[in-house]
């Protein structure tokens, strides 16, 4: 028999896997949905071991599989029982790829169970970019459209780093970029400047972050209508809106599927937006 919210979290401190203050961003949301008694960012976790934005370690593994990794980490290292790791990517948005996207992933482990609960979220809020500078001009630049200082940055000799190369993180003041920035280039002709994607240096990053924990924890607490289990959750986007004009079903999605994993129930909701129709501009029939 399913178990319920409360018996599966009620009272129990969550542990944040993290380095870079996430503690803030995801244990408010899930406290707000989940009767938990508690969060904790994991003290002595080192989640840089399974990659850095600034190059000295790369992931190696898809970004799922290092969350995971992440929080069974922080469960080795804490000895606590449930533990919730955050994996963020960016990189062009495949529909427009000229655009810049970010990617999270959140698991949470509940080590008493072994379950792995996971969301995935992509938003085009993003602040993020790289680019070579041969002078202090074009650093400050780059500097004021990637909105420093509130967005920190990194700076190194080239893009690629290298063993031996200085990286230098959270540059969040003036005269320590303008300091960074003079030293690399008499030293190198040039110097590599990034946005600083670690969540406690990018303000937009760690919003995204909260958001992805508000609909994680919305659909931990979505219920299986059939046996009541938590985490009846969207596995599926059903294509088939049908065309205002003809009535053809087309690609756009008609609903998303849910599913449980505990019974296997699915169920297809309809969109959210209300939206019950799609324009023949998009449809093969009337648009072909």
């Amino acid at each position: 028999m399913a178990r319920s919210l409360e018996e599966l979290f009620g009272g129990r401190t969550l542990g944040v896997a993290t380095l870079h203050g996430k503690e803030r961003a995801i244990g408010p949301a899930l406290m707000k949905v989940l009767p938990l008694g508690g969060y904790q960012a994991i003290a002595d976790v080192d989640t840089d071991r399974f990659g850095a934005f600034s190059g000295e370690v790369q992931r190696t593994t898809d970004p799922l599989t290092a969350c995971i990794a992440k929080a069974r980490h922080g469960a080795e290292v804490s000895g606590m029982d449930l533990v919730i790791a955050s994996e963020g990517s960016f990189g062009p948005y495949p529909p427009a790829p000229f655009i810049t996207c970010n990617e999270e992933w959140l698991v949470l482990l509940d080590v008493r169970s072994d379950a792995v609960y996971h969301y995935r979220h992509v938003s085009l809020n993003a602040v993020a970019g790289g680019e070579q500078c041969d002078t202090l001009a074009a650093v400050n630049a780059f500097a004021q459209r990637q909105r420093f200082p509130e967005h920190q940055l990194v700076l190194r000799p080239q893009e690629k780093w290298s063993t031996g190369n200085p990286v230098i993180k959270g540059i969040a003041d003036a005269e320590q970029l303008r300091s960074a920035a003079e030293q690399l280039i008499a030293a190198h002709g040039s110097c590599w400047v990034e946005t600083d994607l670690r969540a406690m240096a990018n303000p937009t990053r760690m919003g995204v972050i909260a958001e992805c924990a508000e609909r994680f924890a919305k659909e931990l607490a979505t219920l299986c209508p059939a046996c009541n289990a938590p985490w009846f959750r969207i596995t599926e986007a059903v294509p088939g809106l049908p065309c205002l004009g003809c009535g053809w079903p087309t690609q756009s999605v008609r609903a998303f599927r849910r599913s449980c994993n505990s019974c296997g129930h699915t169920v297809d909701a309809p969109r959210e937006d209300g939206k019950t129709g799609e324009d023949p501009g998009a449809c093969g029939v009337c648009n072909p």
